[in-house]
């Protein structure tokens, strides 16, 4: 599979990002509410995560069977959620300041835009549960593949305007015993990365398969994304970081960037 073919794989397969308006917190019914809090505190609490300066993470996504893929460091300030990343090996370098995204030598086919928070999204989706925006269904139960567990479940949806793309979903599949998360099932409504006519991806199915713990805080190293049956993609995640400065600079569009105005 050409480089070209596989990240476009990679794009269907991964959710886009949510970036809350001023508003309340997460609301919900009193169970659901209480089964986000319970998986917060199972990753390491909201304040540790909340009062970190910067989310940094080096990403490598590989669709399929692939053993290997194009590796991204990551950095989000956190409260604003801008954001720049660069593609390791090469000169592509891509910056997020909340309204625009912009791009130096982008070569690769998902919208800048698109891609600016998203494993920010699902690598921290813990704590995102609890994002001013997002609206908790009733607590129910469900199985993964594979799996004879009996998941406590909760559908997240969000507010209209809150952030590009609030037609998406996530079901939150948190373990009974241990309150951590254990996967998501999601669909994708960034327009420009779906085809003609469509309104959405159909729904994948995420599984956070590794973790580790980082300053008290308890993040994955892998995950798996499943297309029914099929393996569509996986992520290698590594050298976290909740103390990396933010280089503000970064949010300067230096001459010759490209801002991105594909359409969520």
């Amino acid at each position: 599979m050409s480089l070209r073919a596989a990240l476009a794989a990679v794009t269907l397969a991964l959710a886009t990002f949510c970036v809350p308006t001023a508003a309340p917190a997460a609301d919900g019914p009193p169970e659901a509410l209480a089964l986000v809090d319970a998986m917060i505190e199972a990753h390491g609490g909201m304040e540790r995560w909340a009062n970190a300066p910067t989310v940094s993470f080096t990403d490598e996504f590989r669709p399929g069977e692939a053993t290997s893929g194009p590796r991204t460091r990551v950095t989000v300030e956190q409260g604003p959620r801008r954001a720049y990343l660069d593609v390791l090996g090469s000169d592509m370098r891509v910056a997020w300041d909340g309204e625009r995204a912009w791009s130096e030598n982008w070569a690769m086919p998902m919208p800048p835009r698109f891609l600016a928070l998203l494993d920010y999204y699902f690598l921290n989706l813990p704590w995102l549960a609890s994002d001013p925006g997002v609206n908790l269904s009733e607590v129910s139960e469900g199985q993964i593949p594979g799996d004879p567990t009996e998941y406590r479940t909760v559908k997240m949806t969000f507010d209209p305007g809150t952030g590009d793309t609030p037609d998406d979903y996530y079901v939150l599949y948190v373990d009974p015993e241990t309150d951590r998360l254990k996967a998501t099932e999601y669909i994708v409504t960034y327009r420009a990365v779906l085809g003609e006519g469509e309104e959405s991806t159909t729904p994948h199915l995420l599984v956070y398969d590794e973790w580790t713990e980082v300053g008290g805080l308890t993040v994955p190293t892998h995950y798996t994304i499943y297309e029914g049956d099929a393996v569509y993609a996986t992520n290698q995640i590594r050298d976290w970081s909740f103390t990396e400065p933010f280089d503000a600079s970064r949010m300067e569009m230096p001459e010759g960037a490209m801002v991105d105005t594909s359409q969520p």
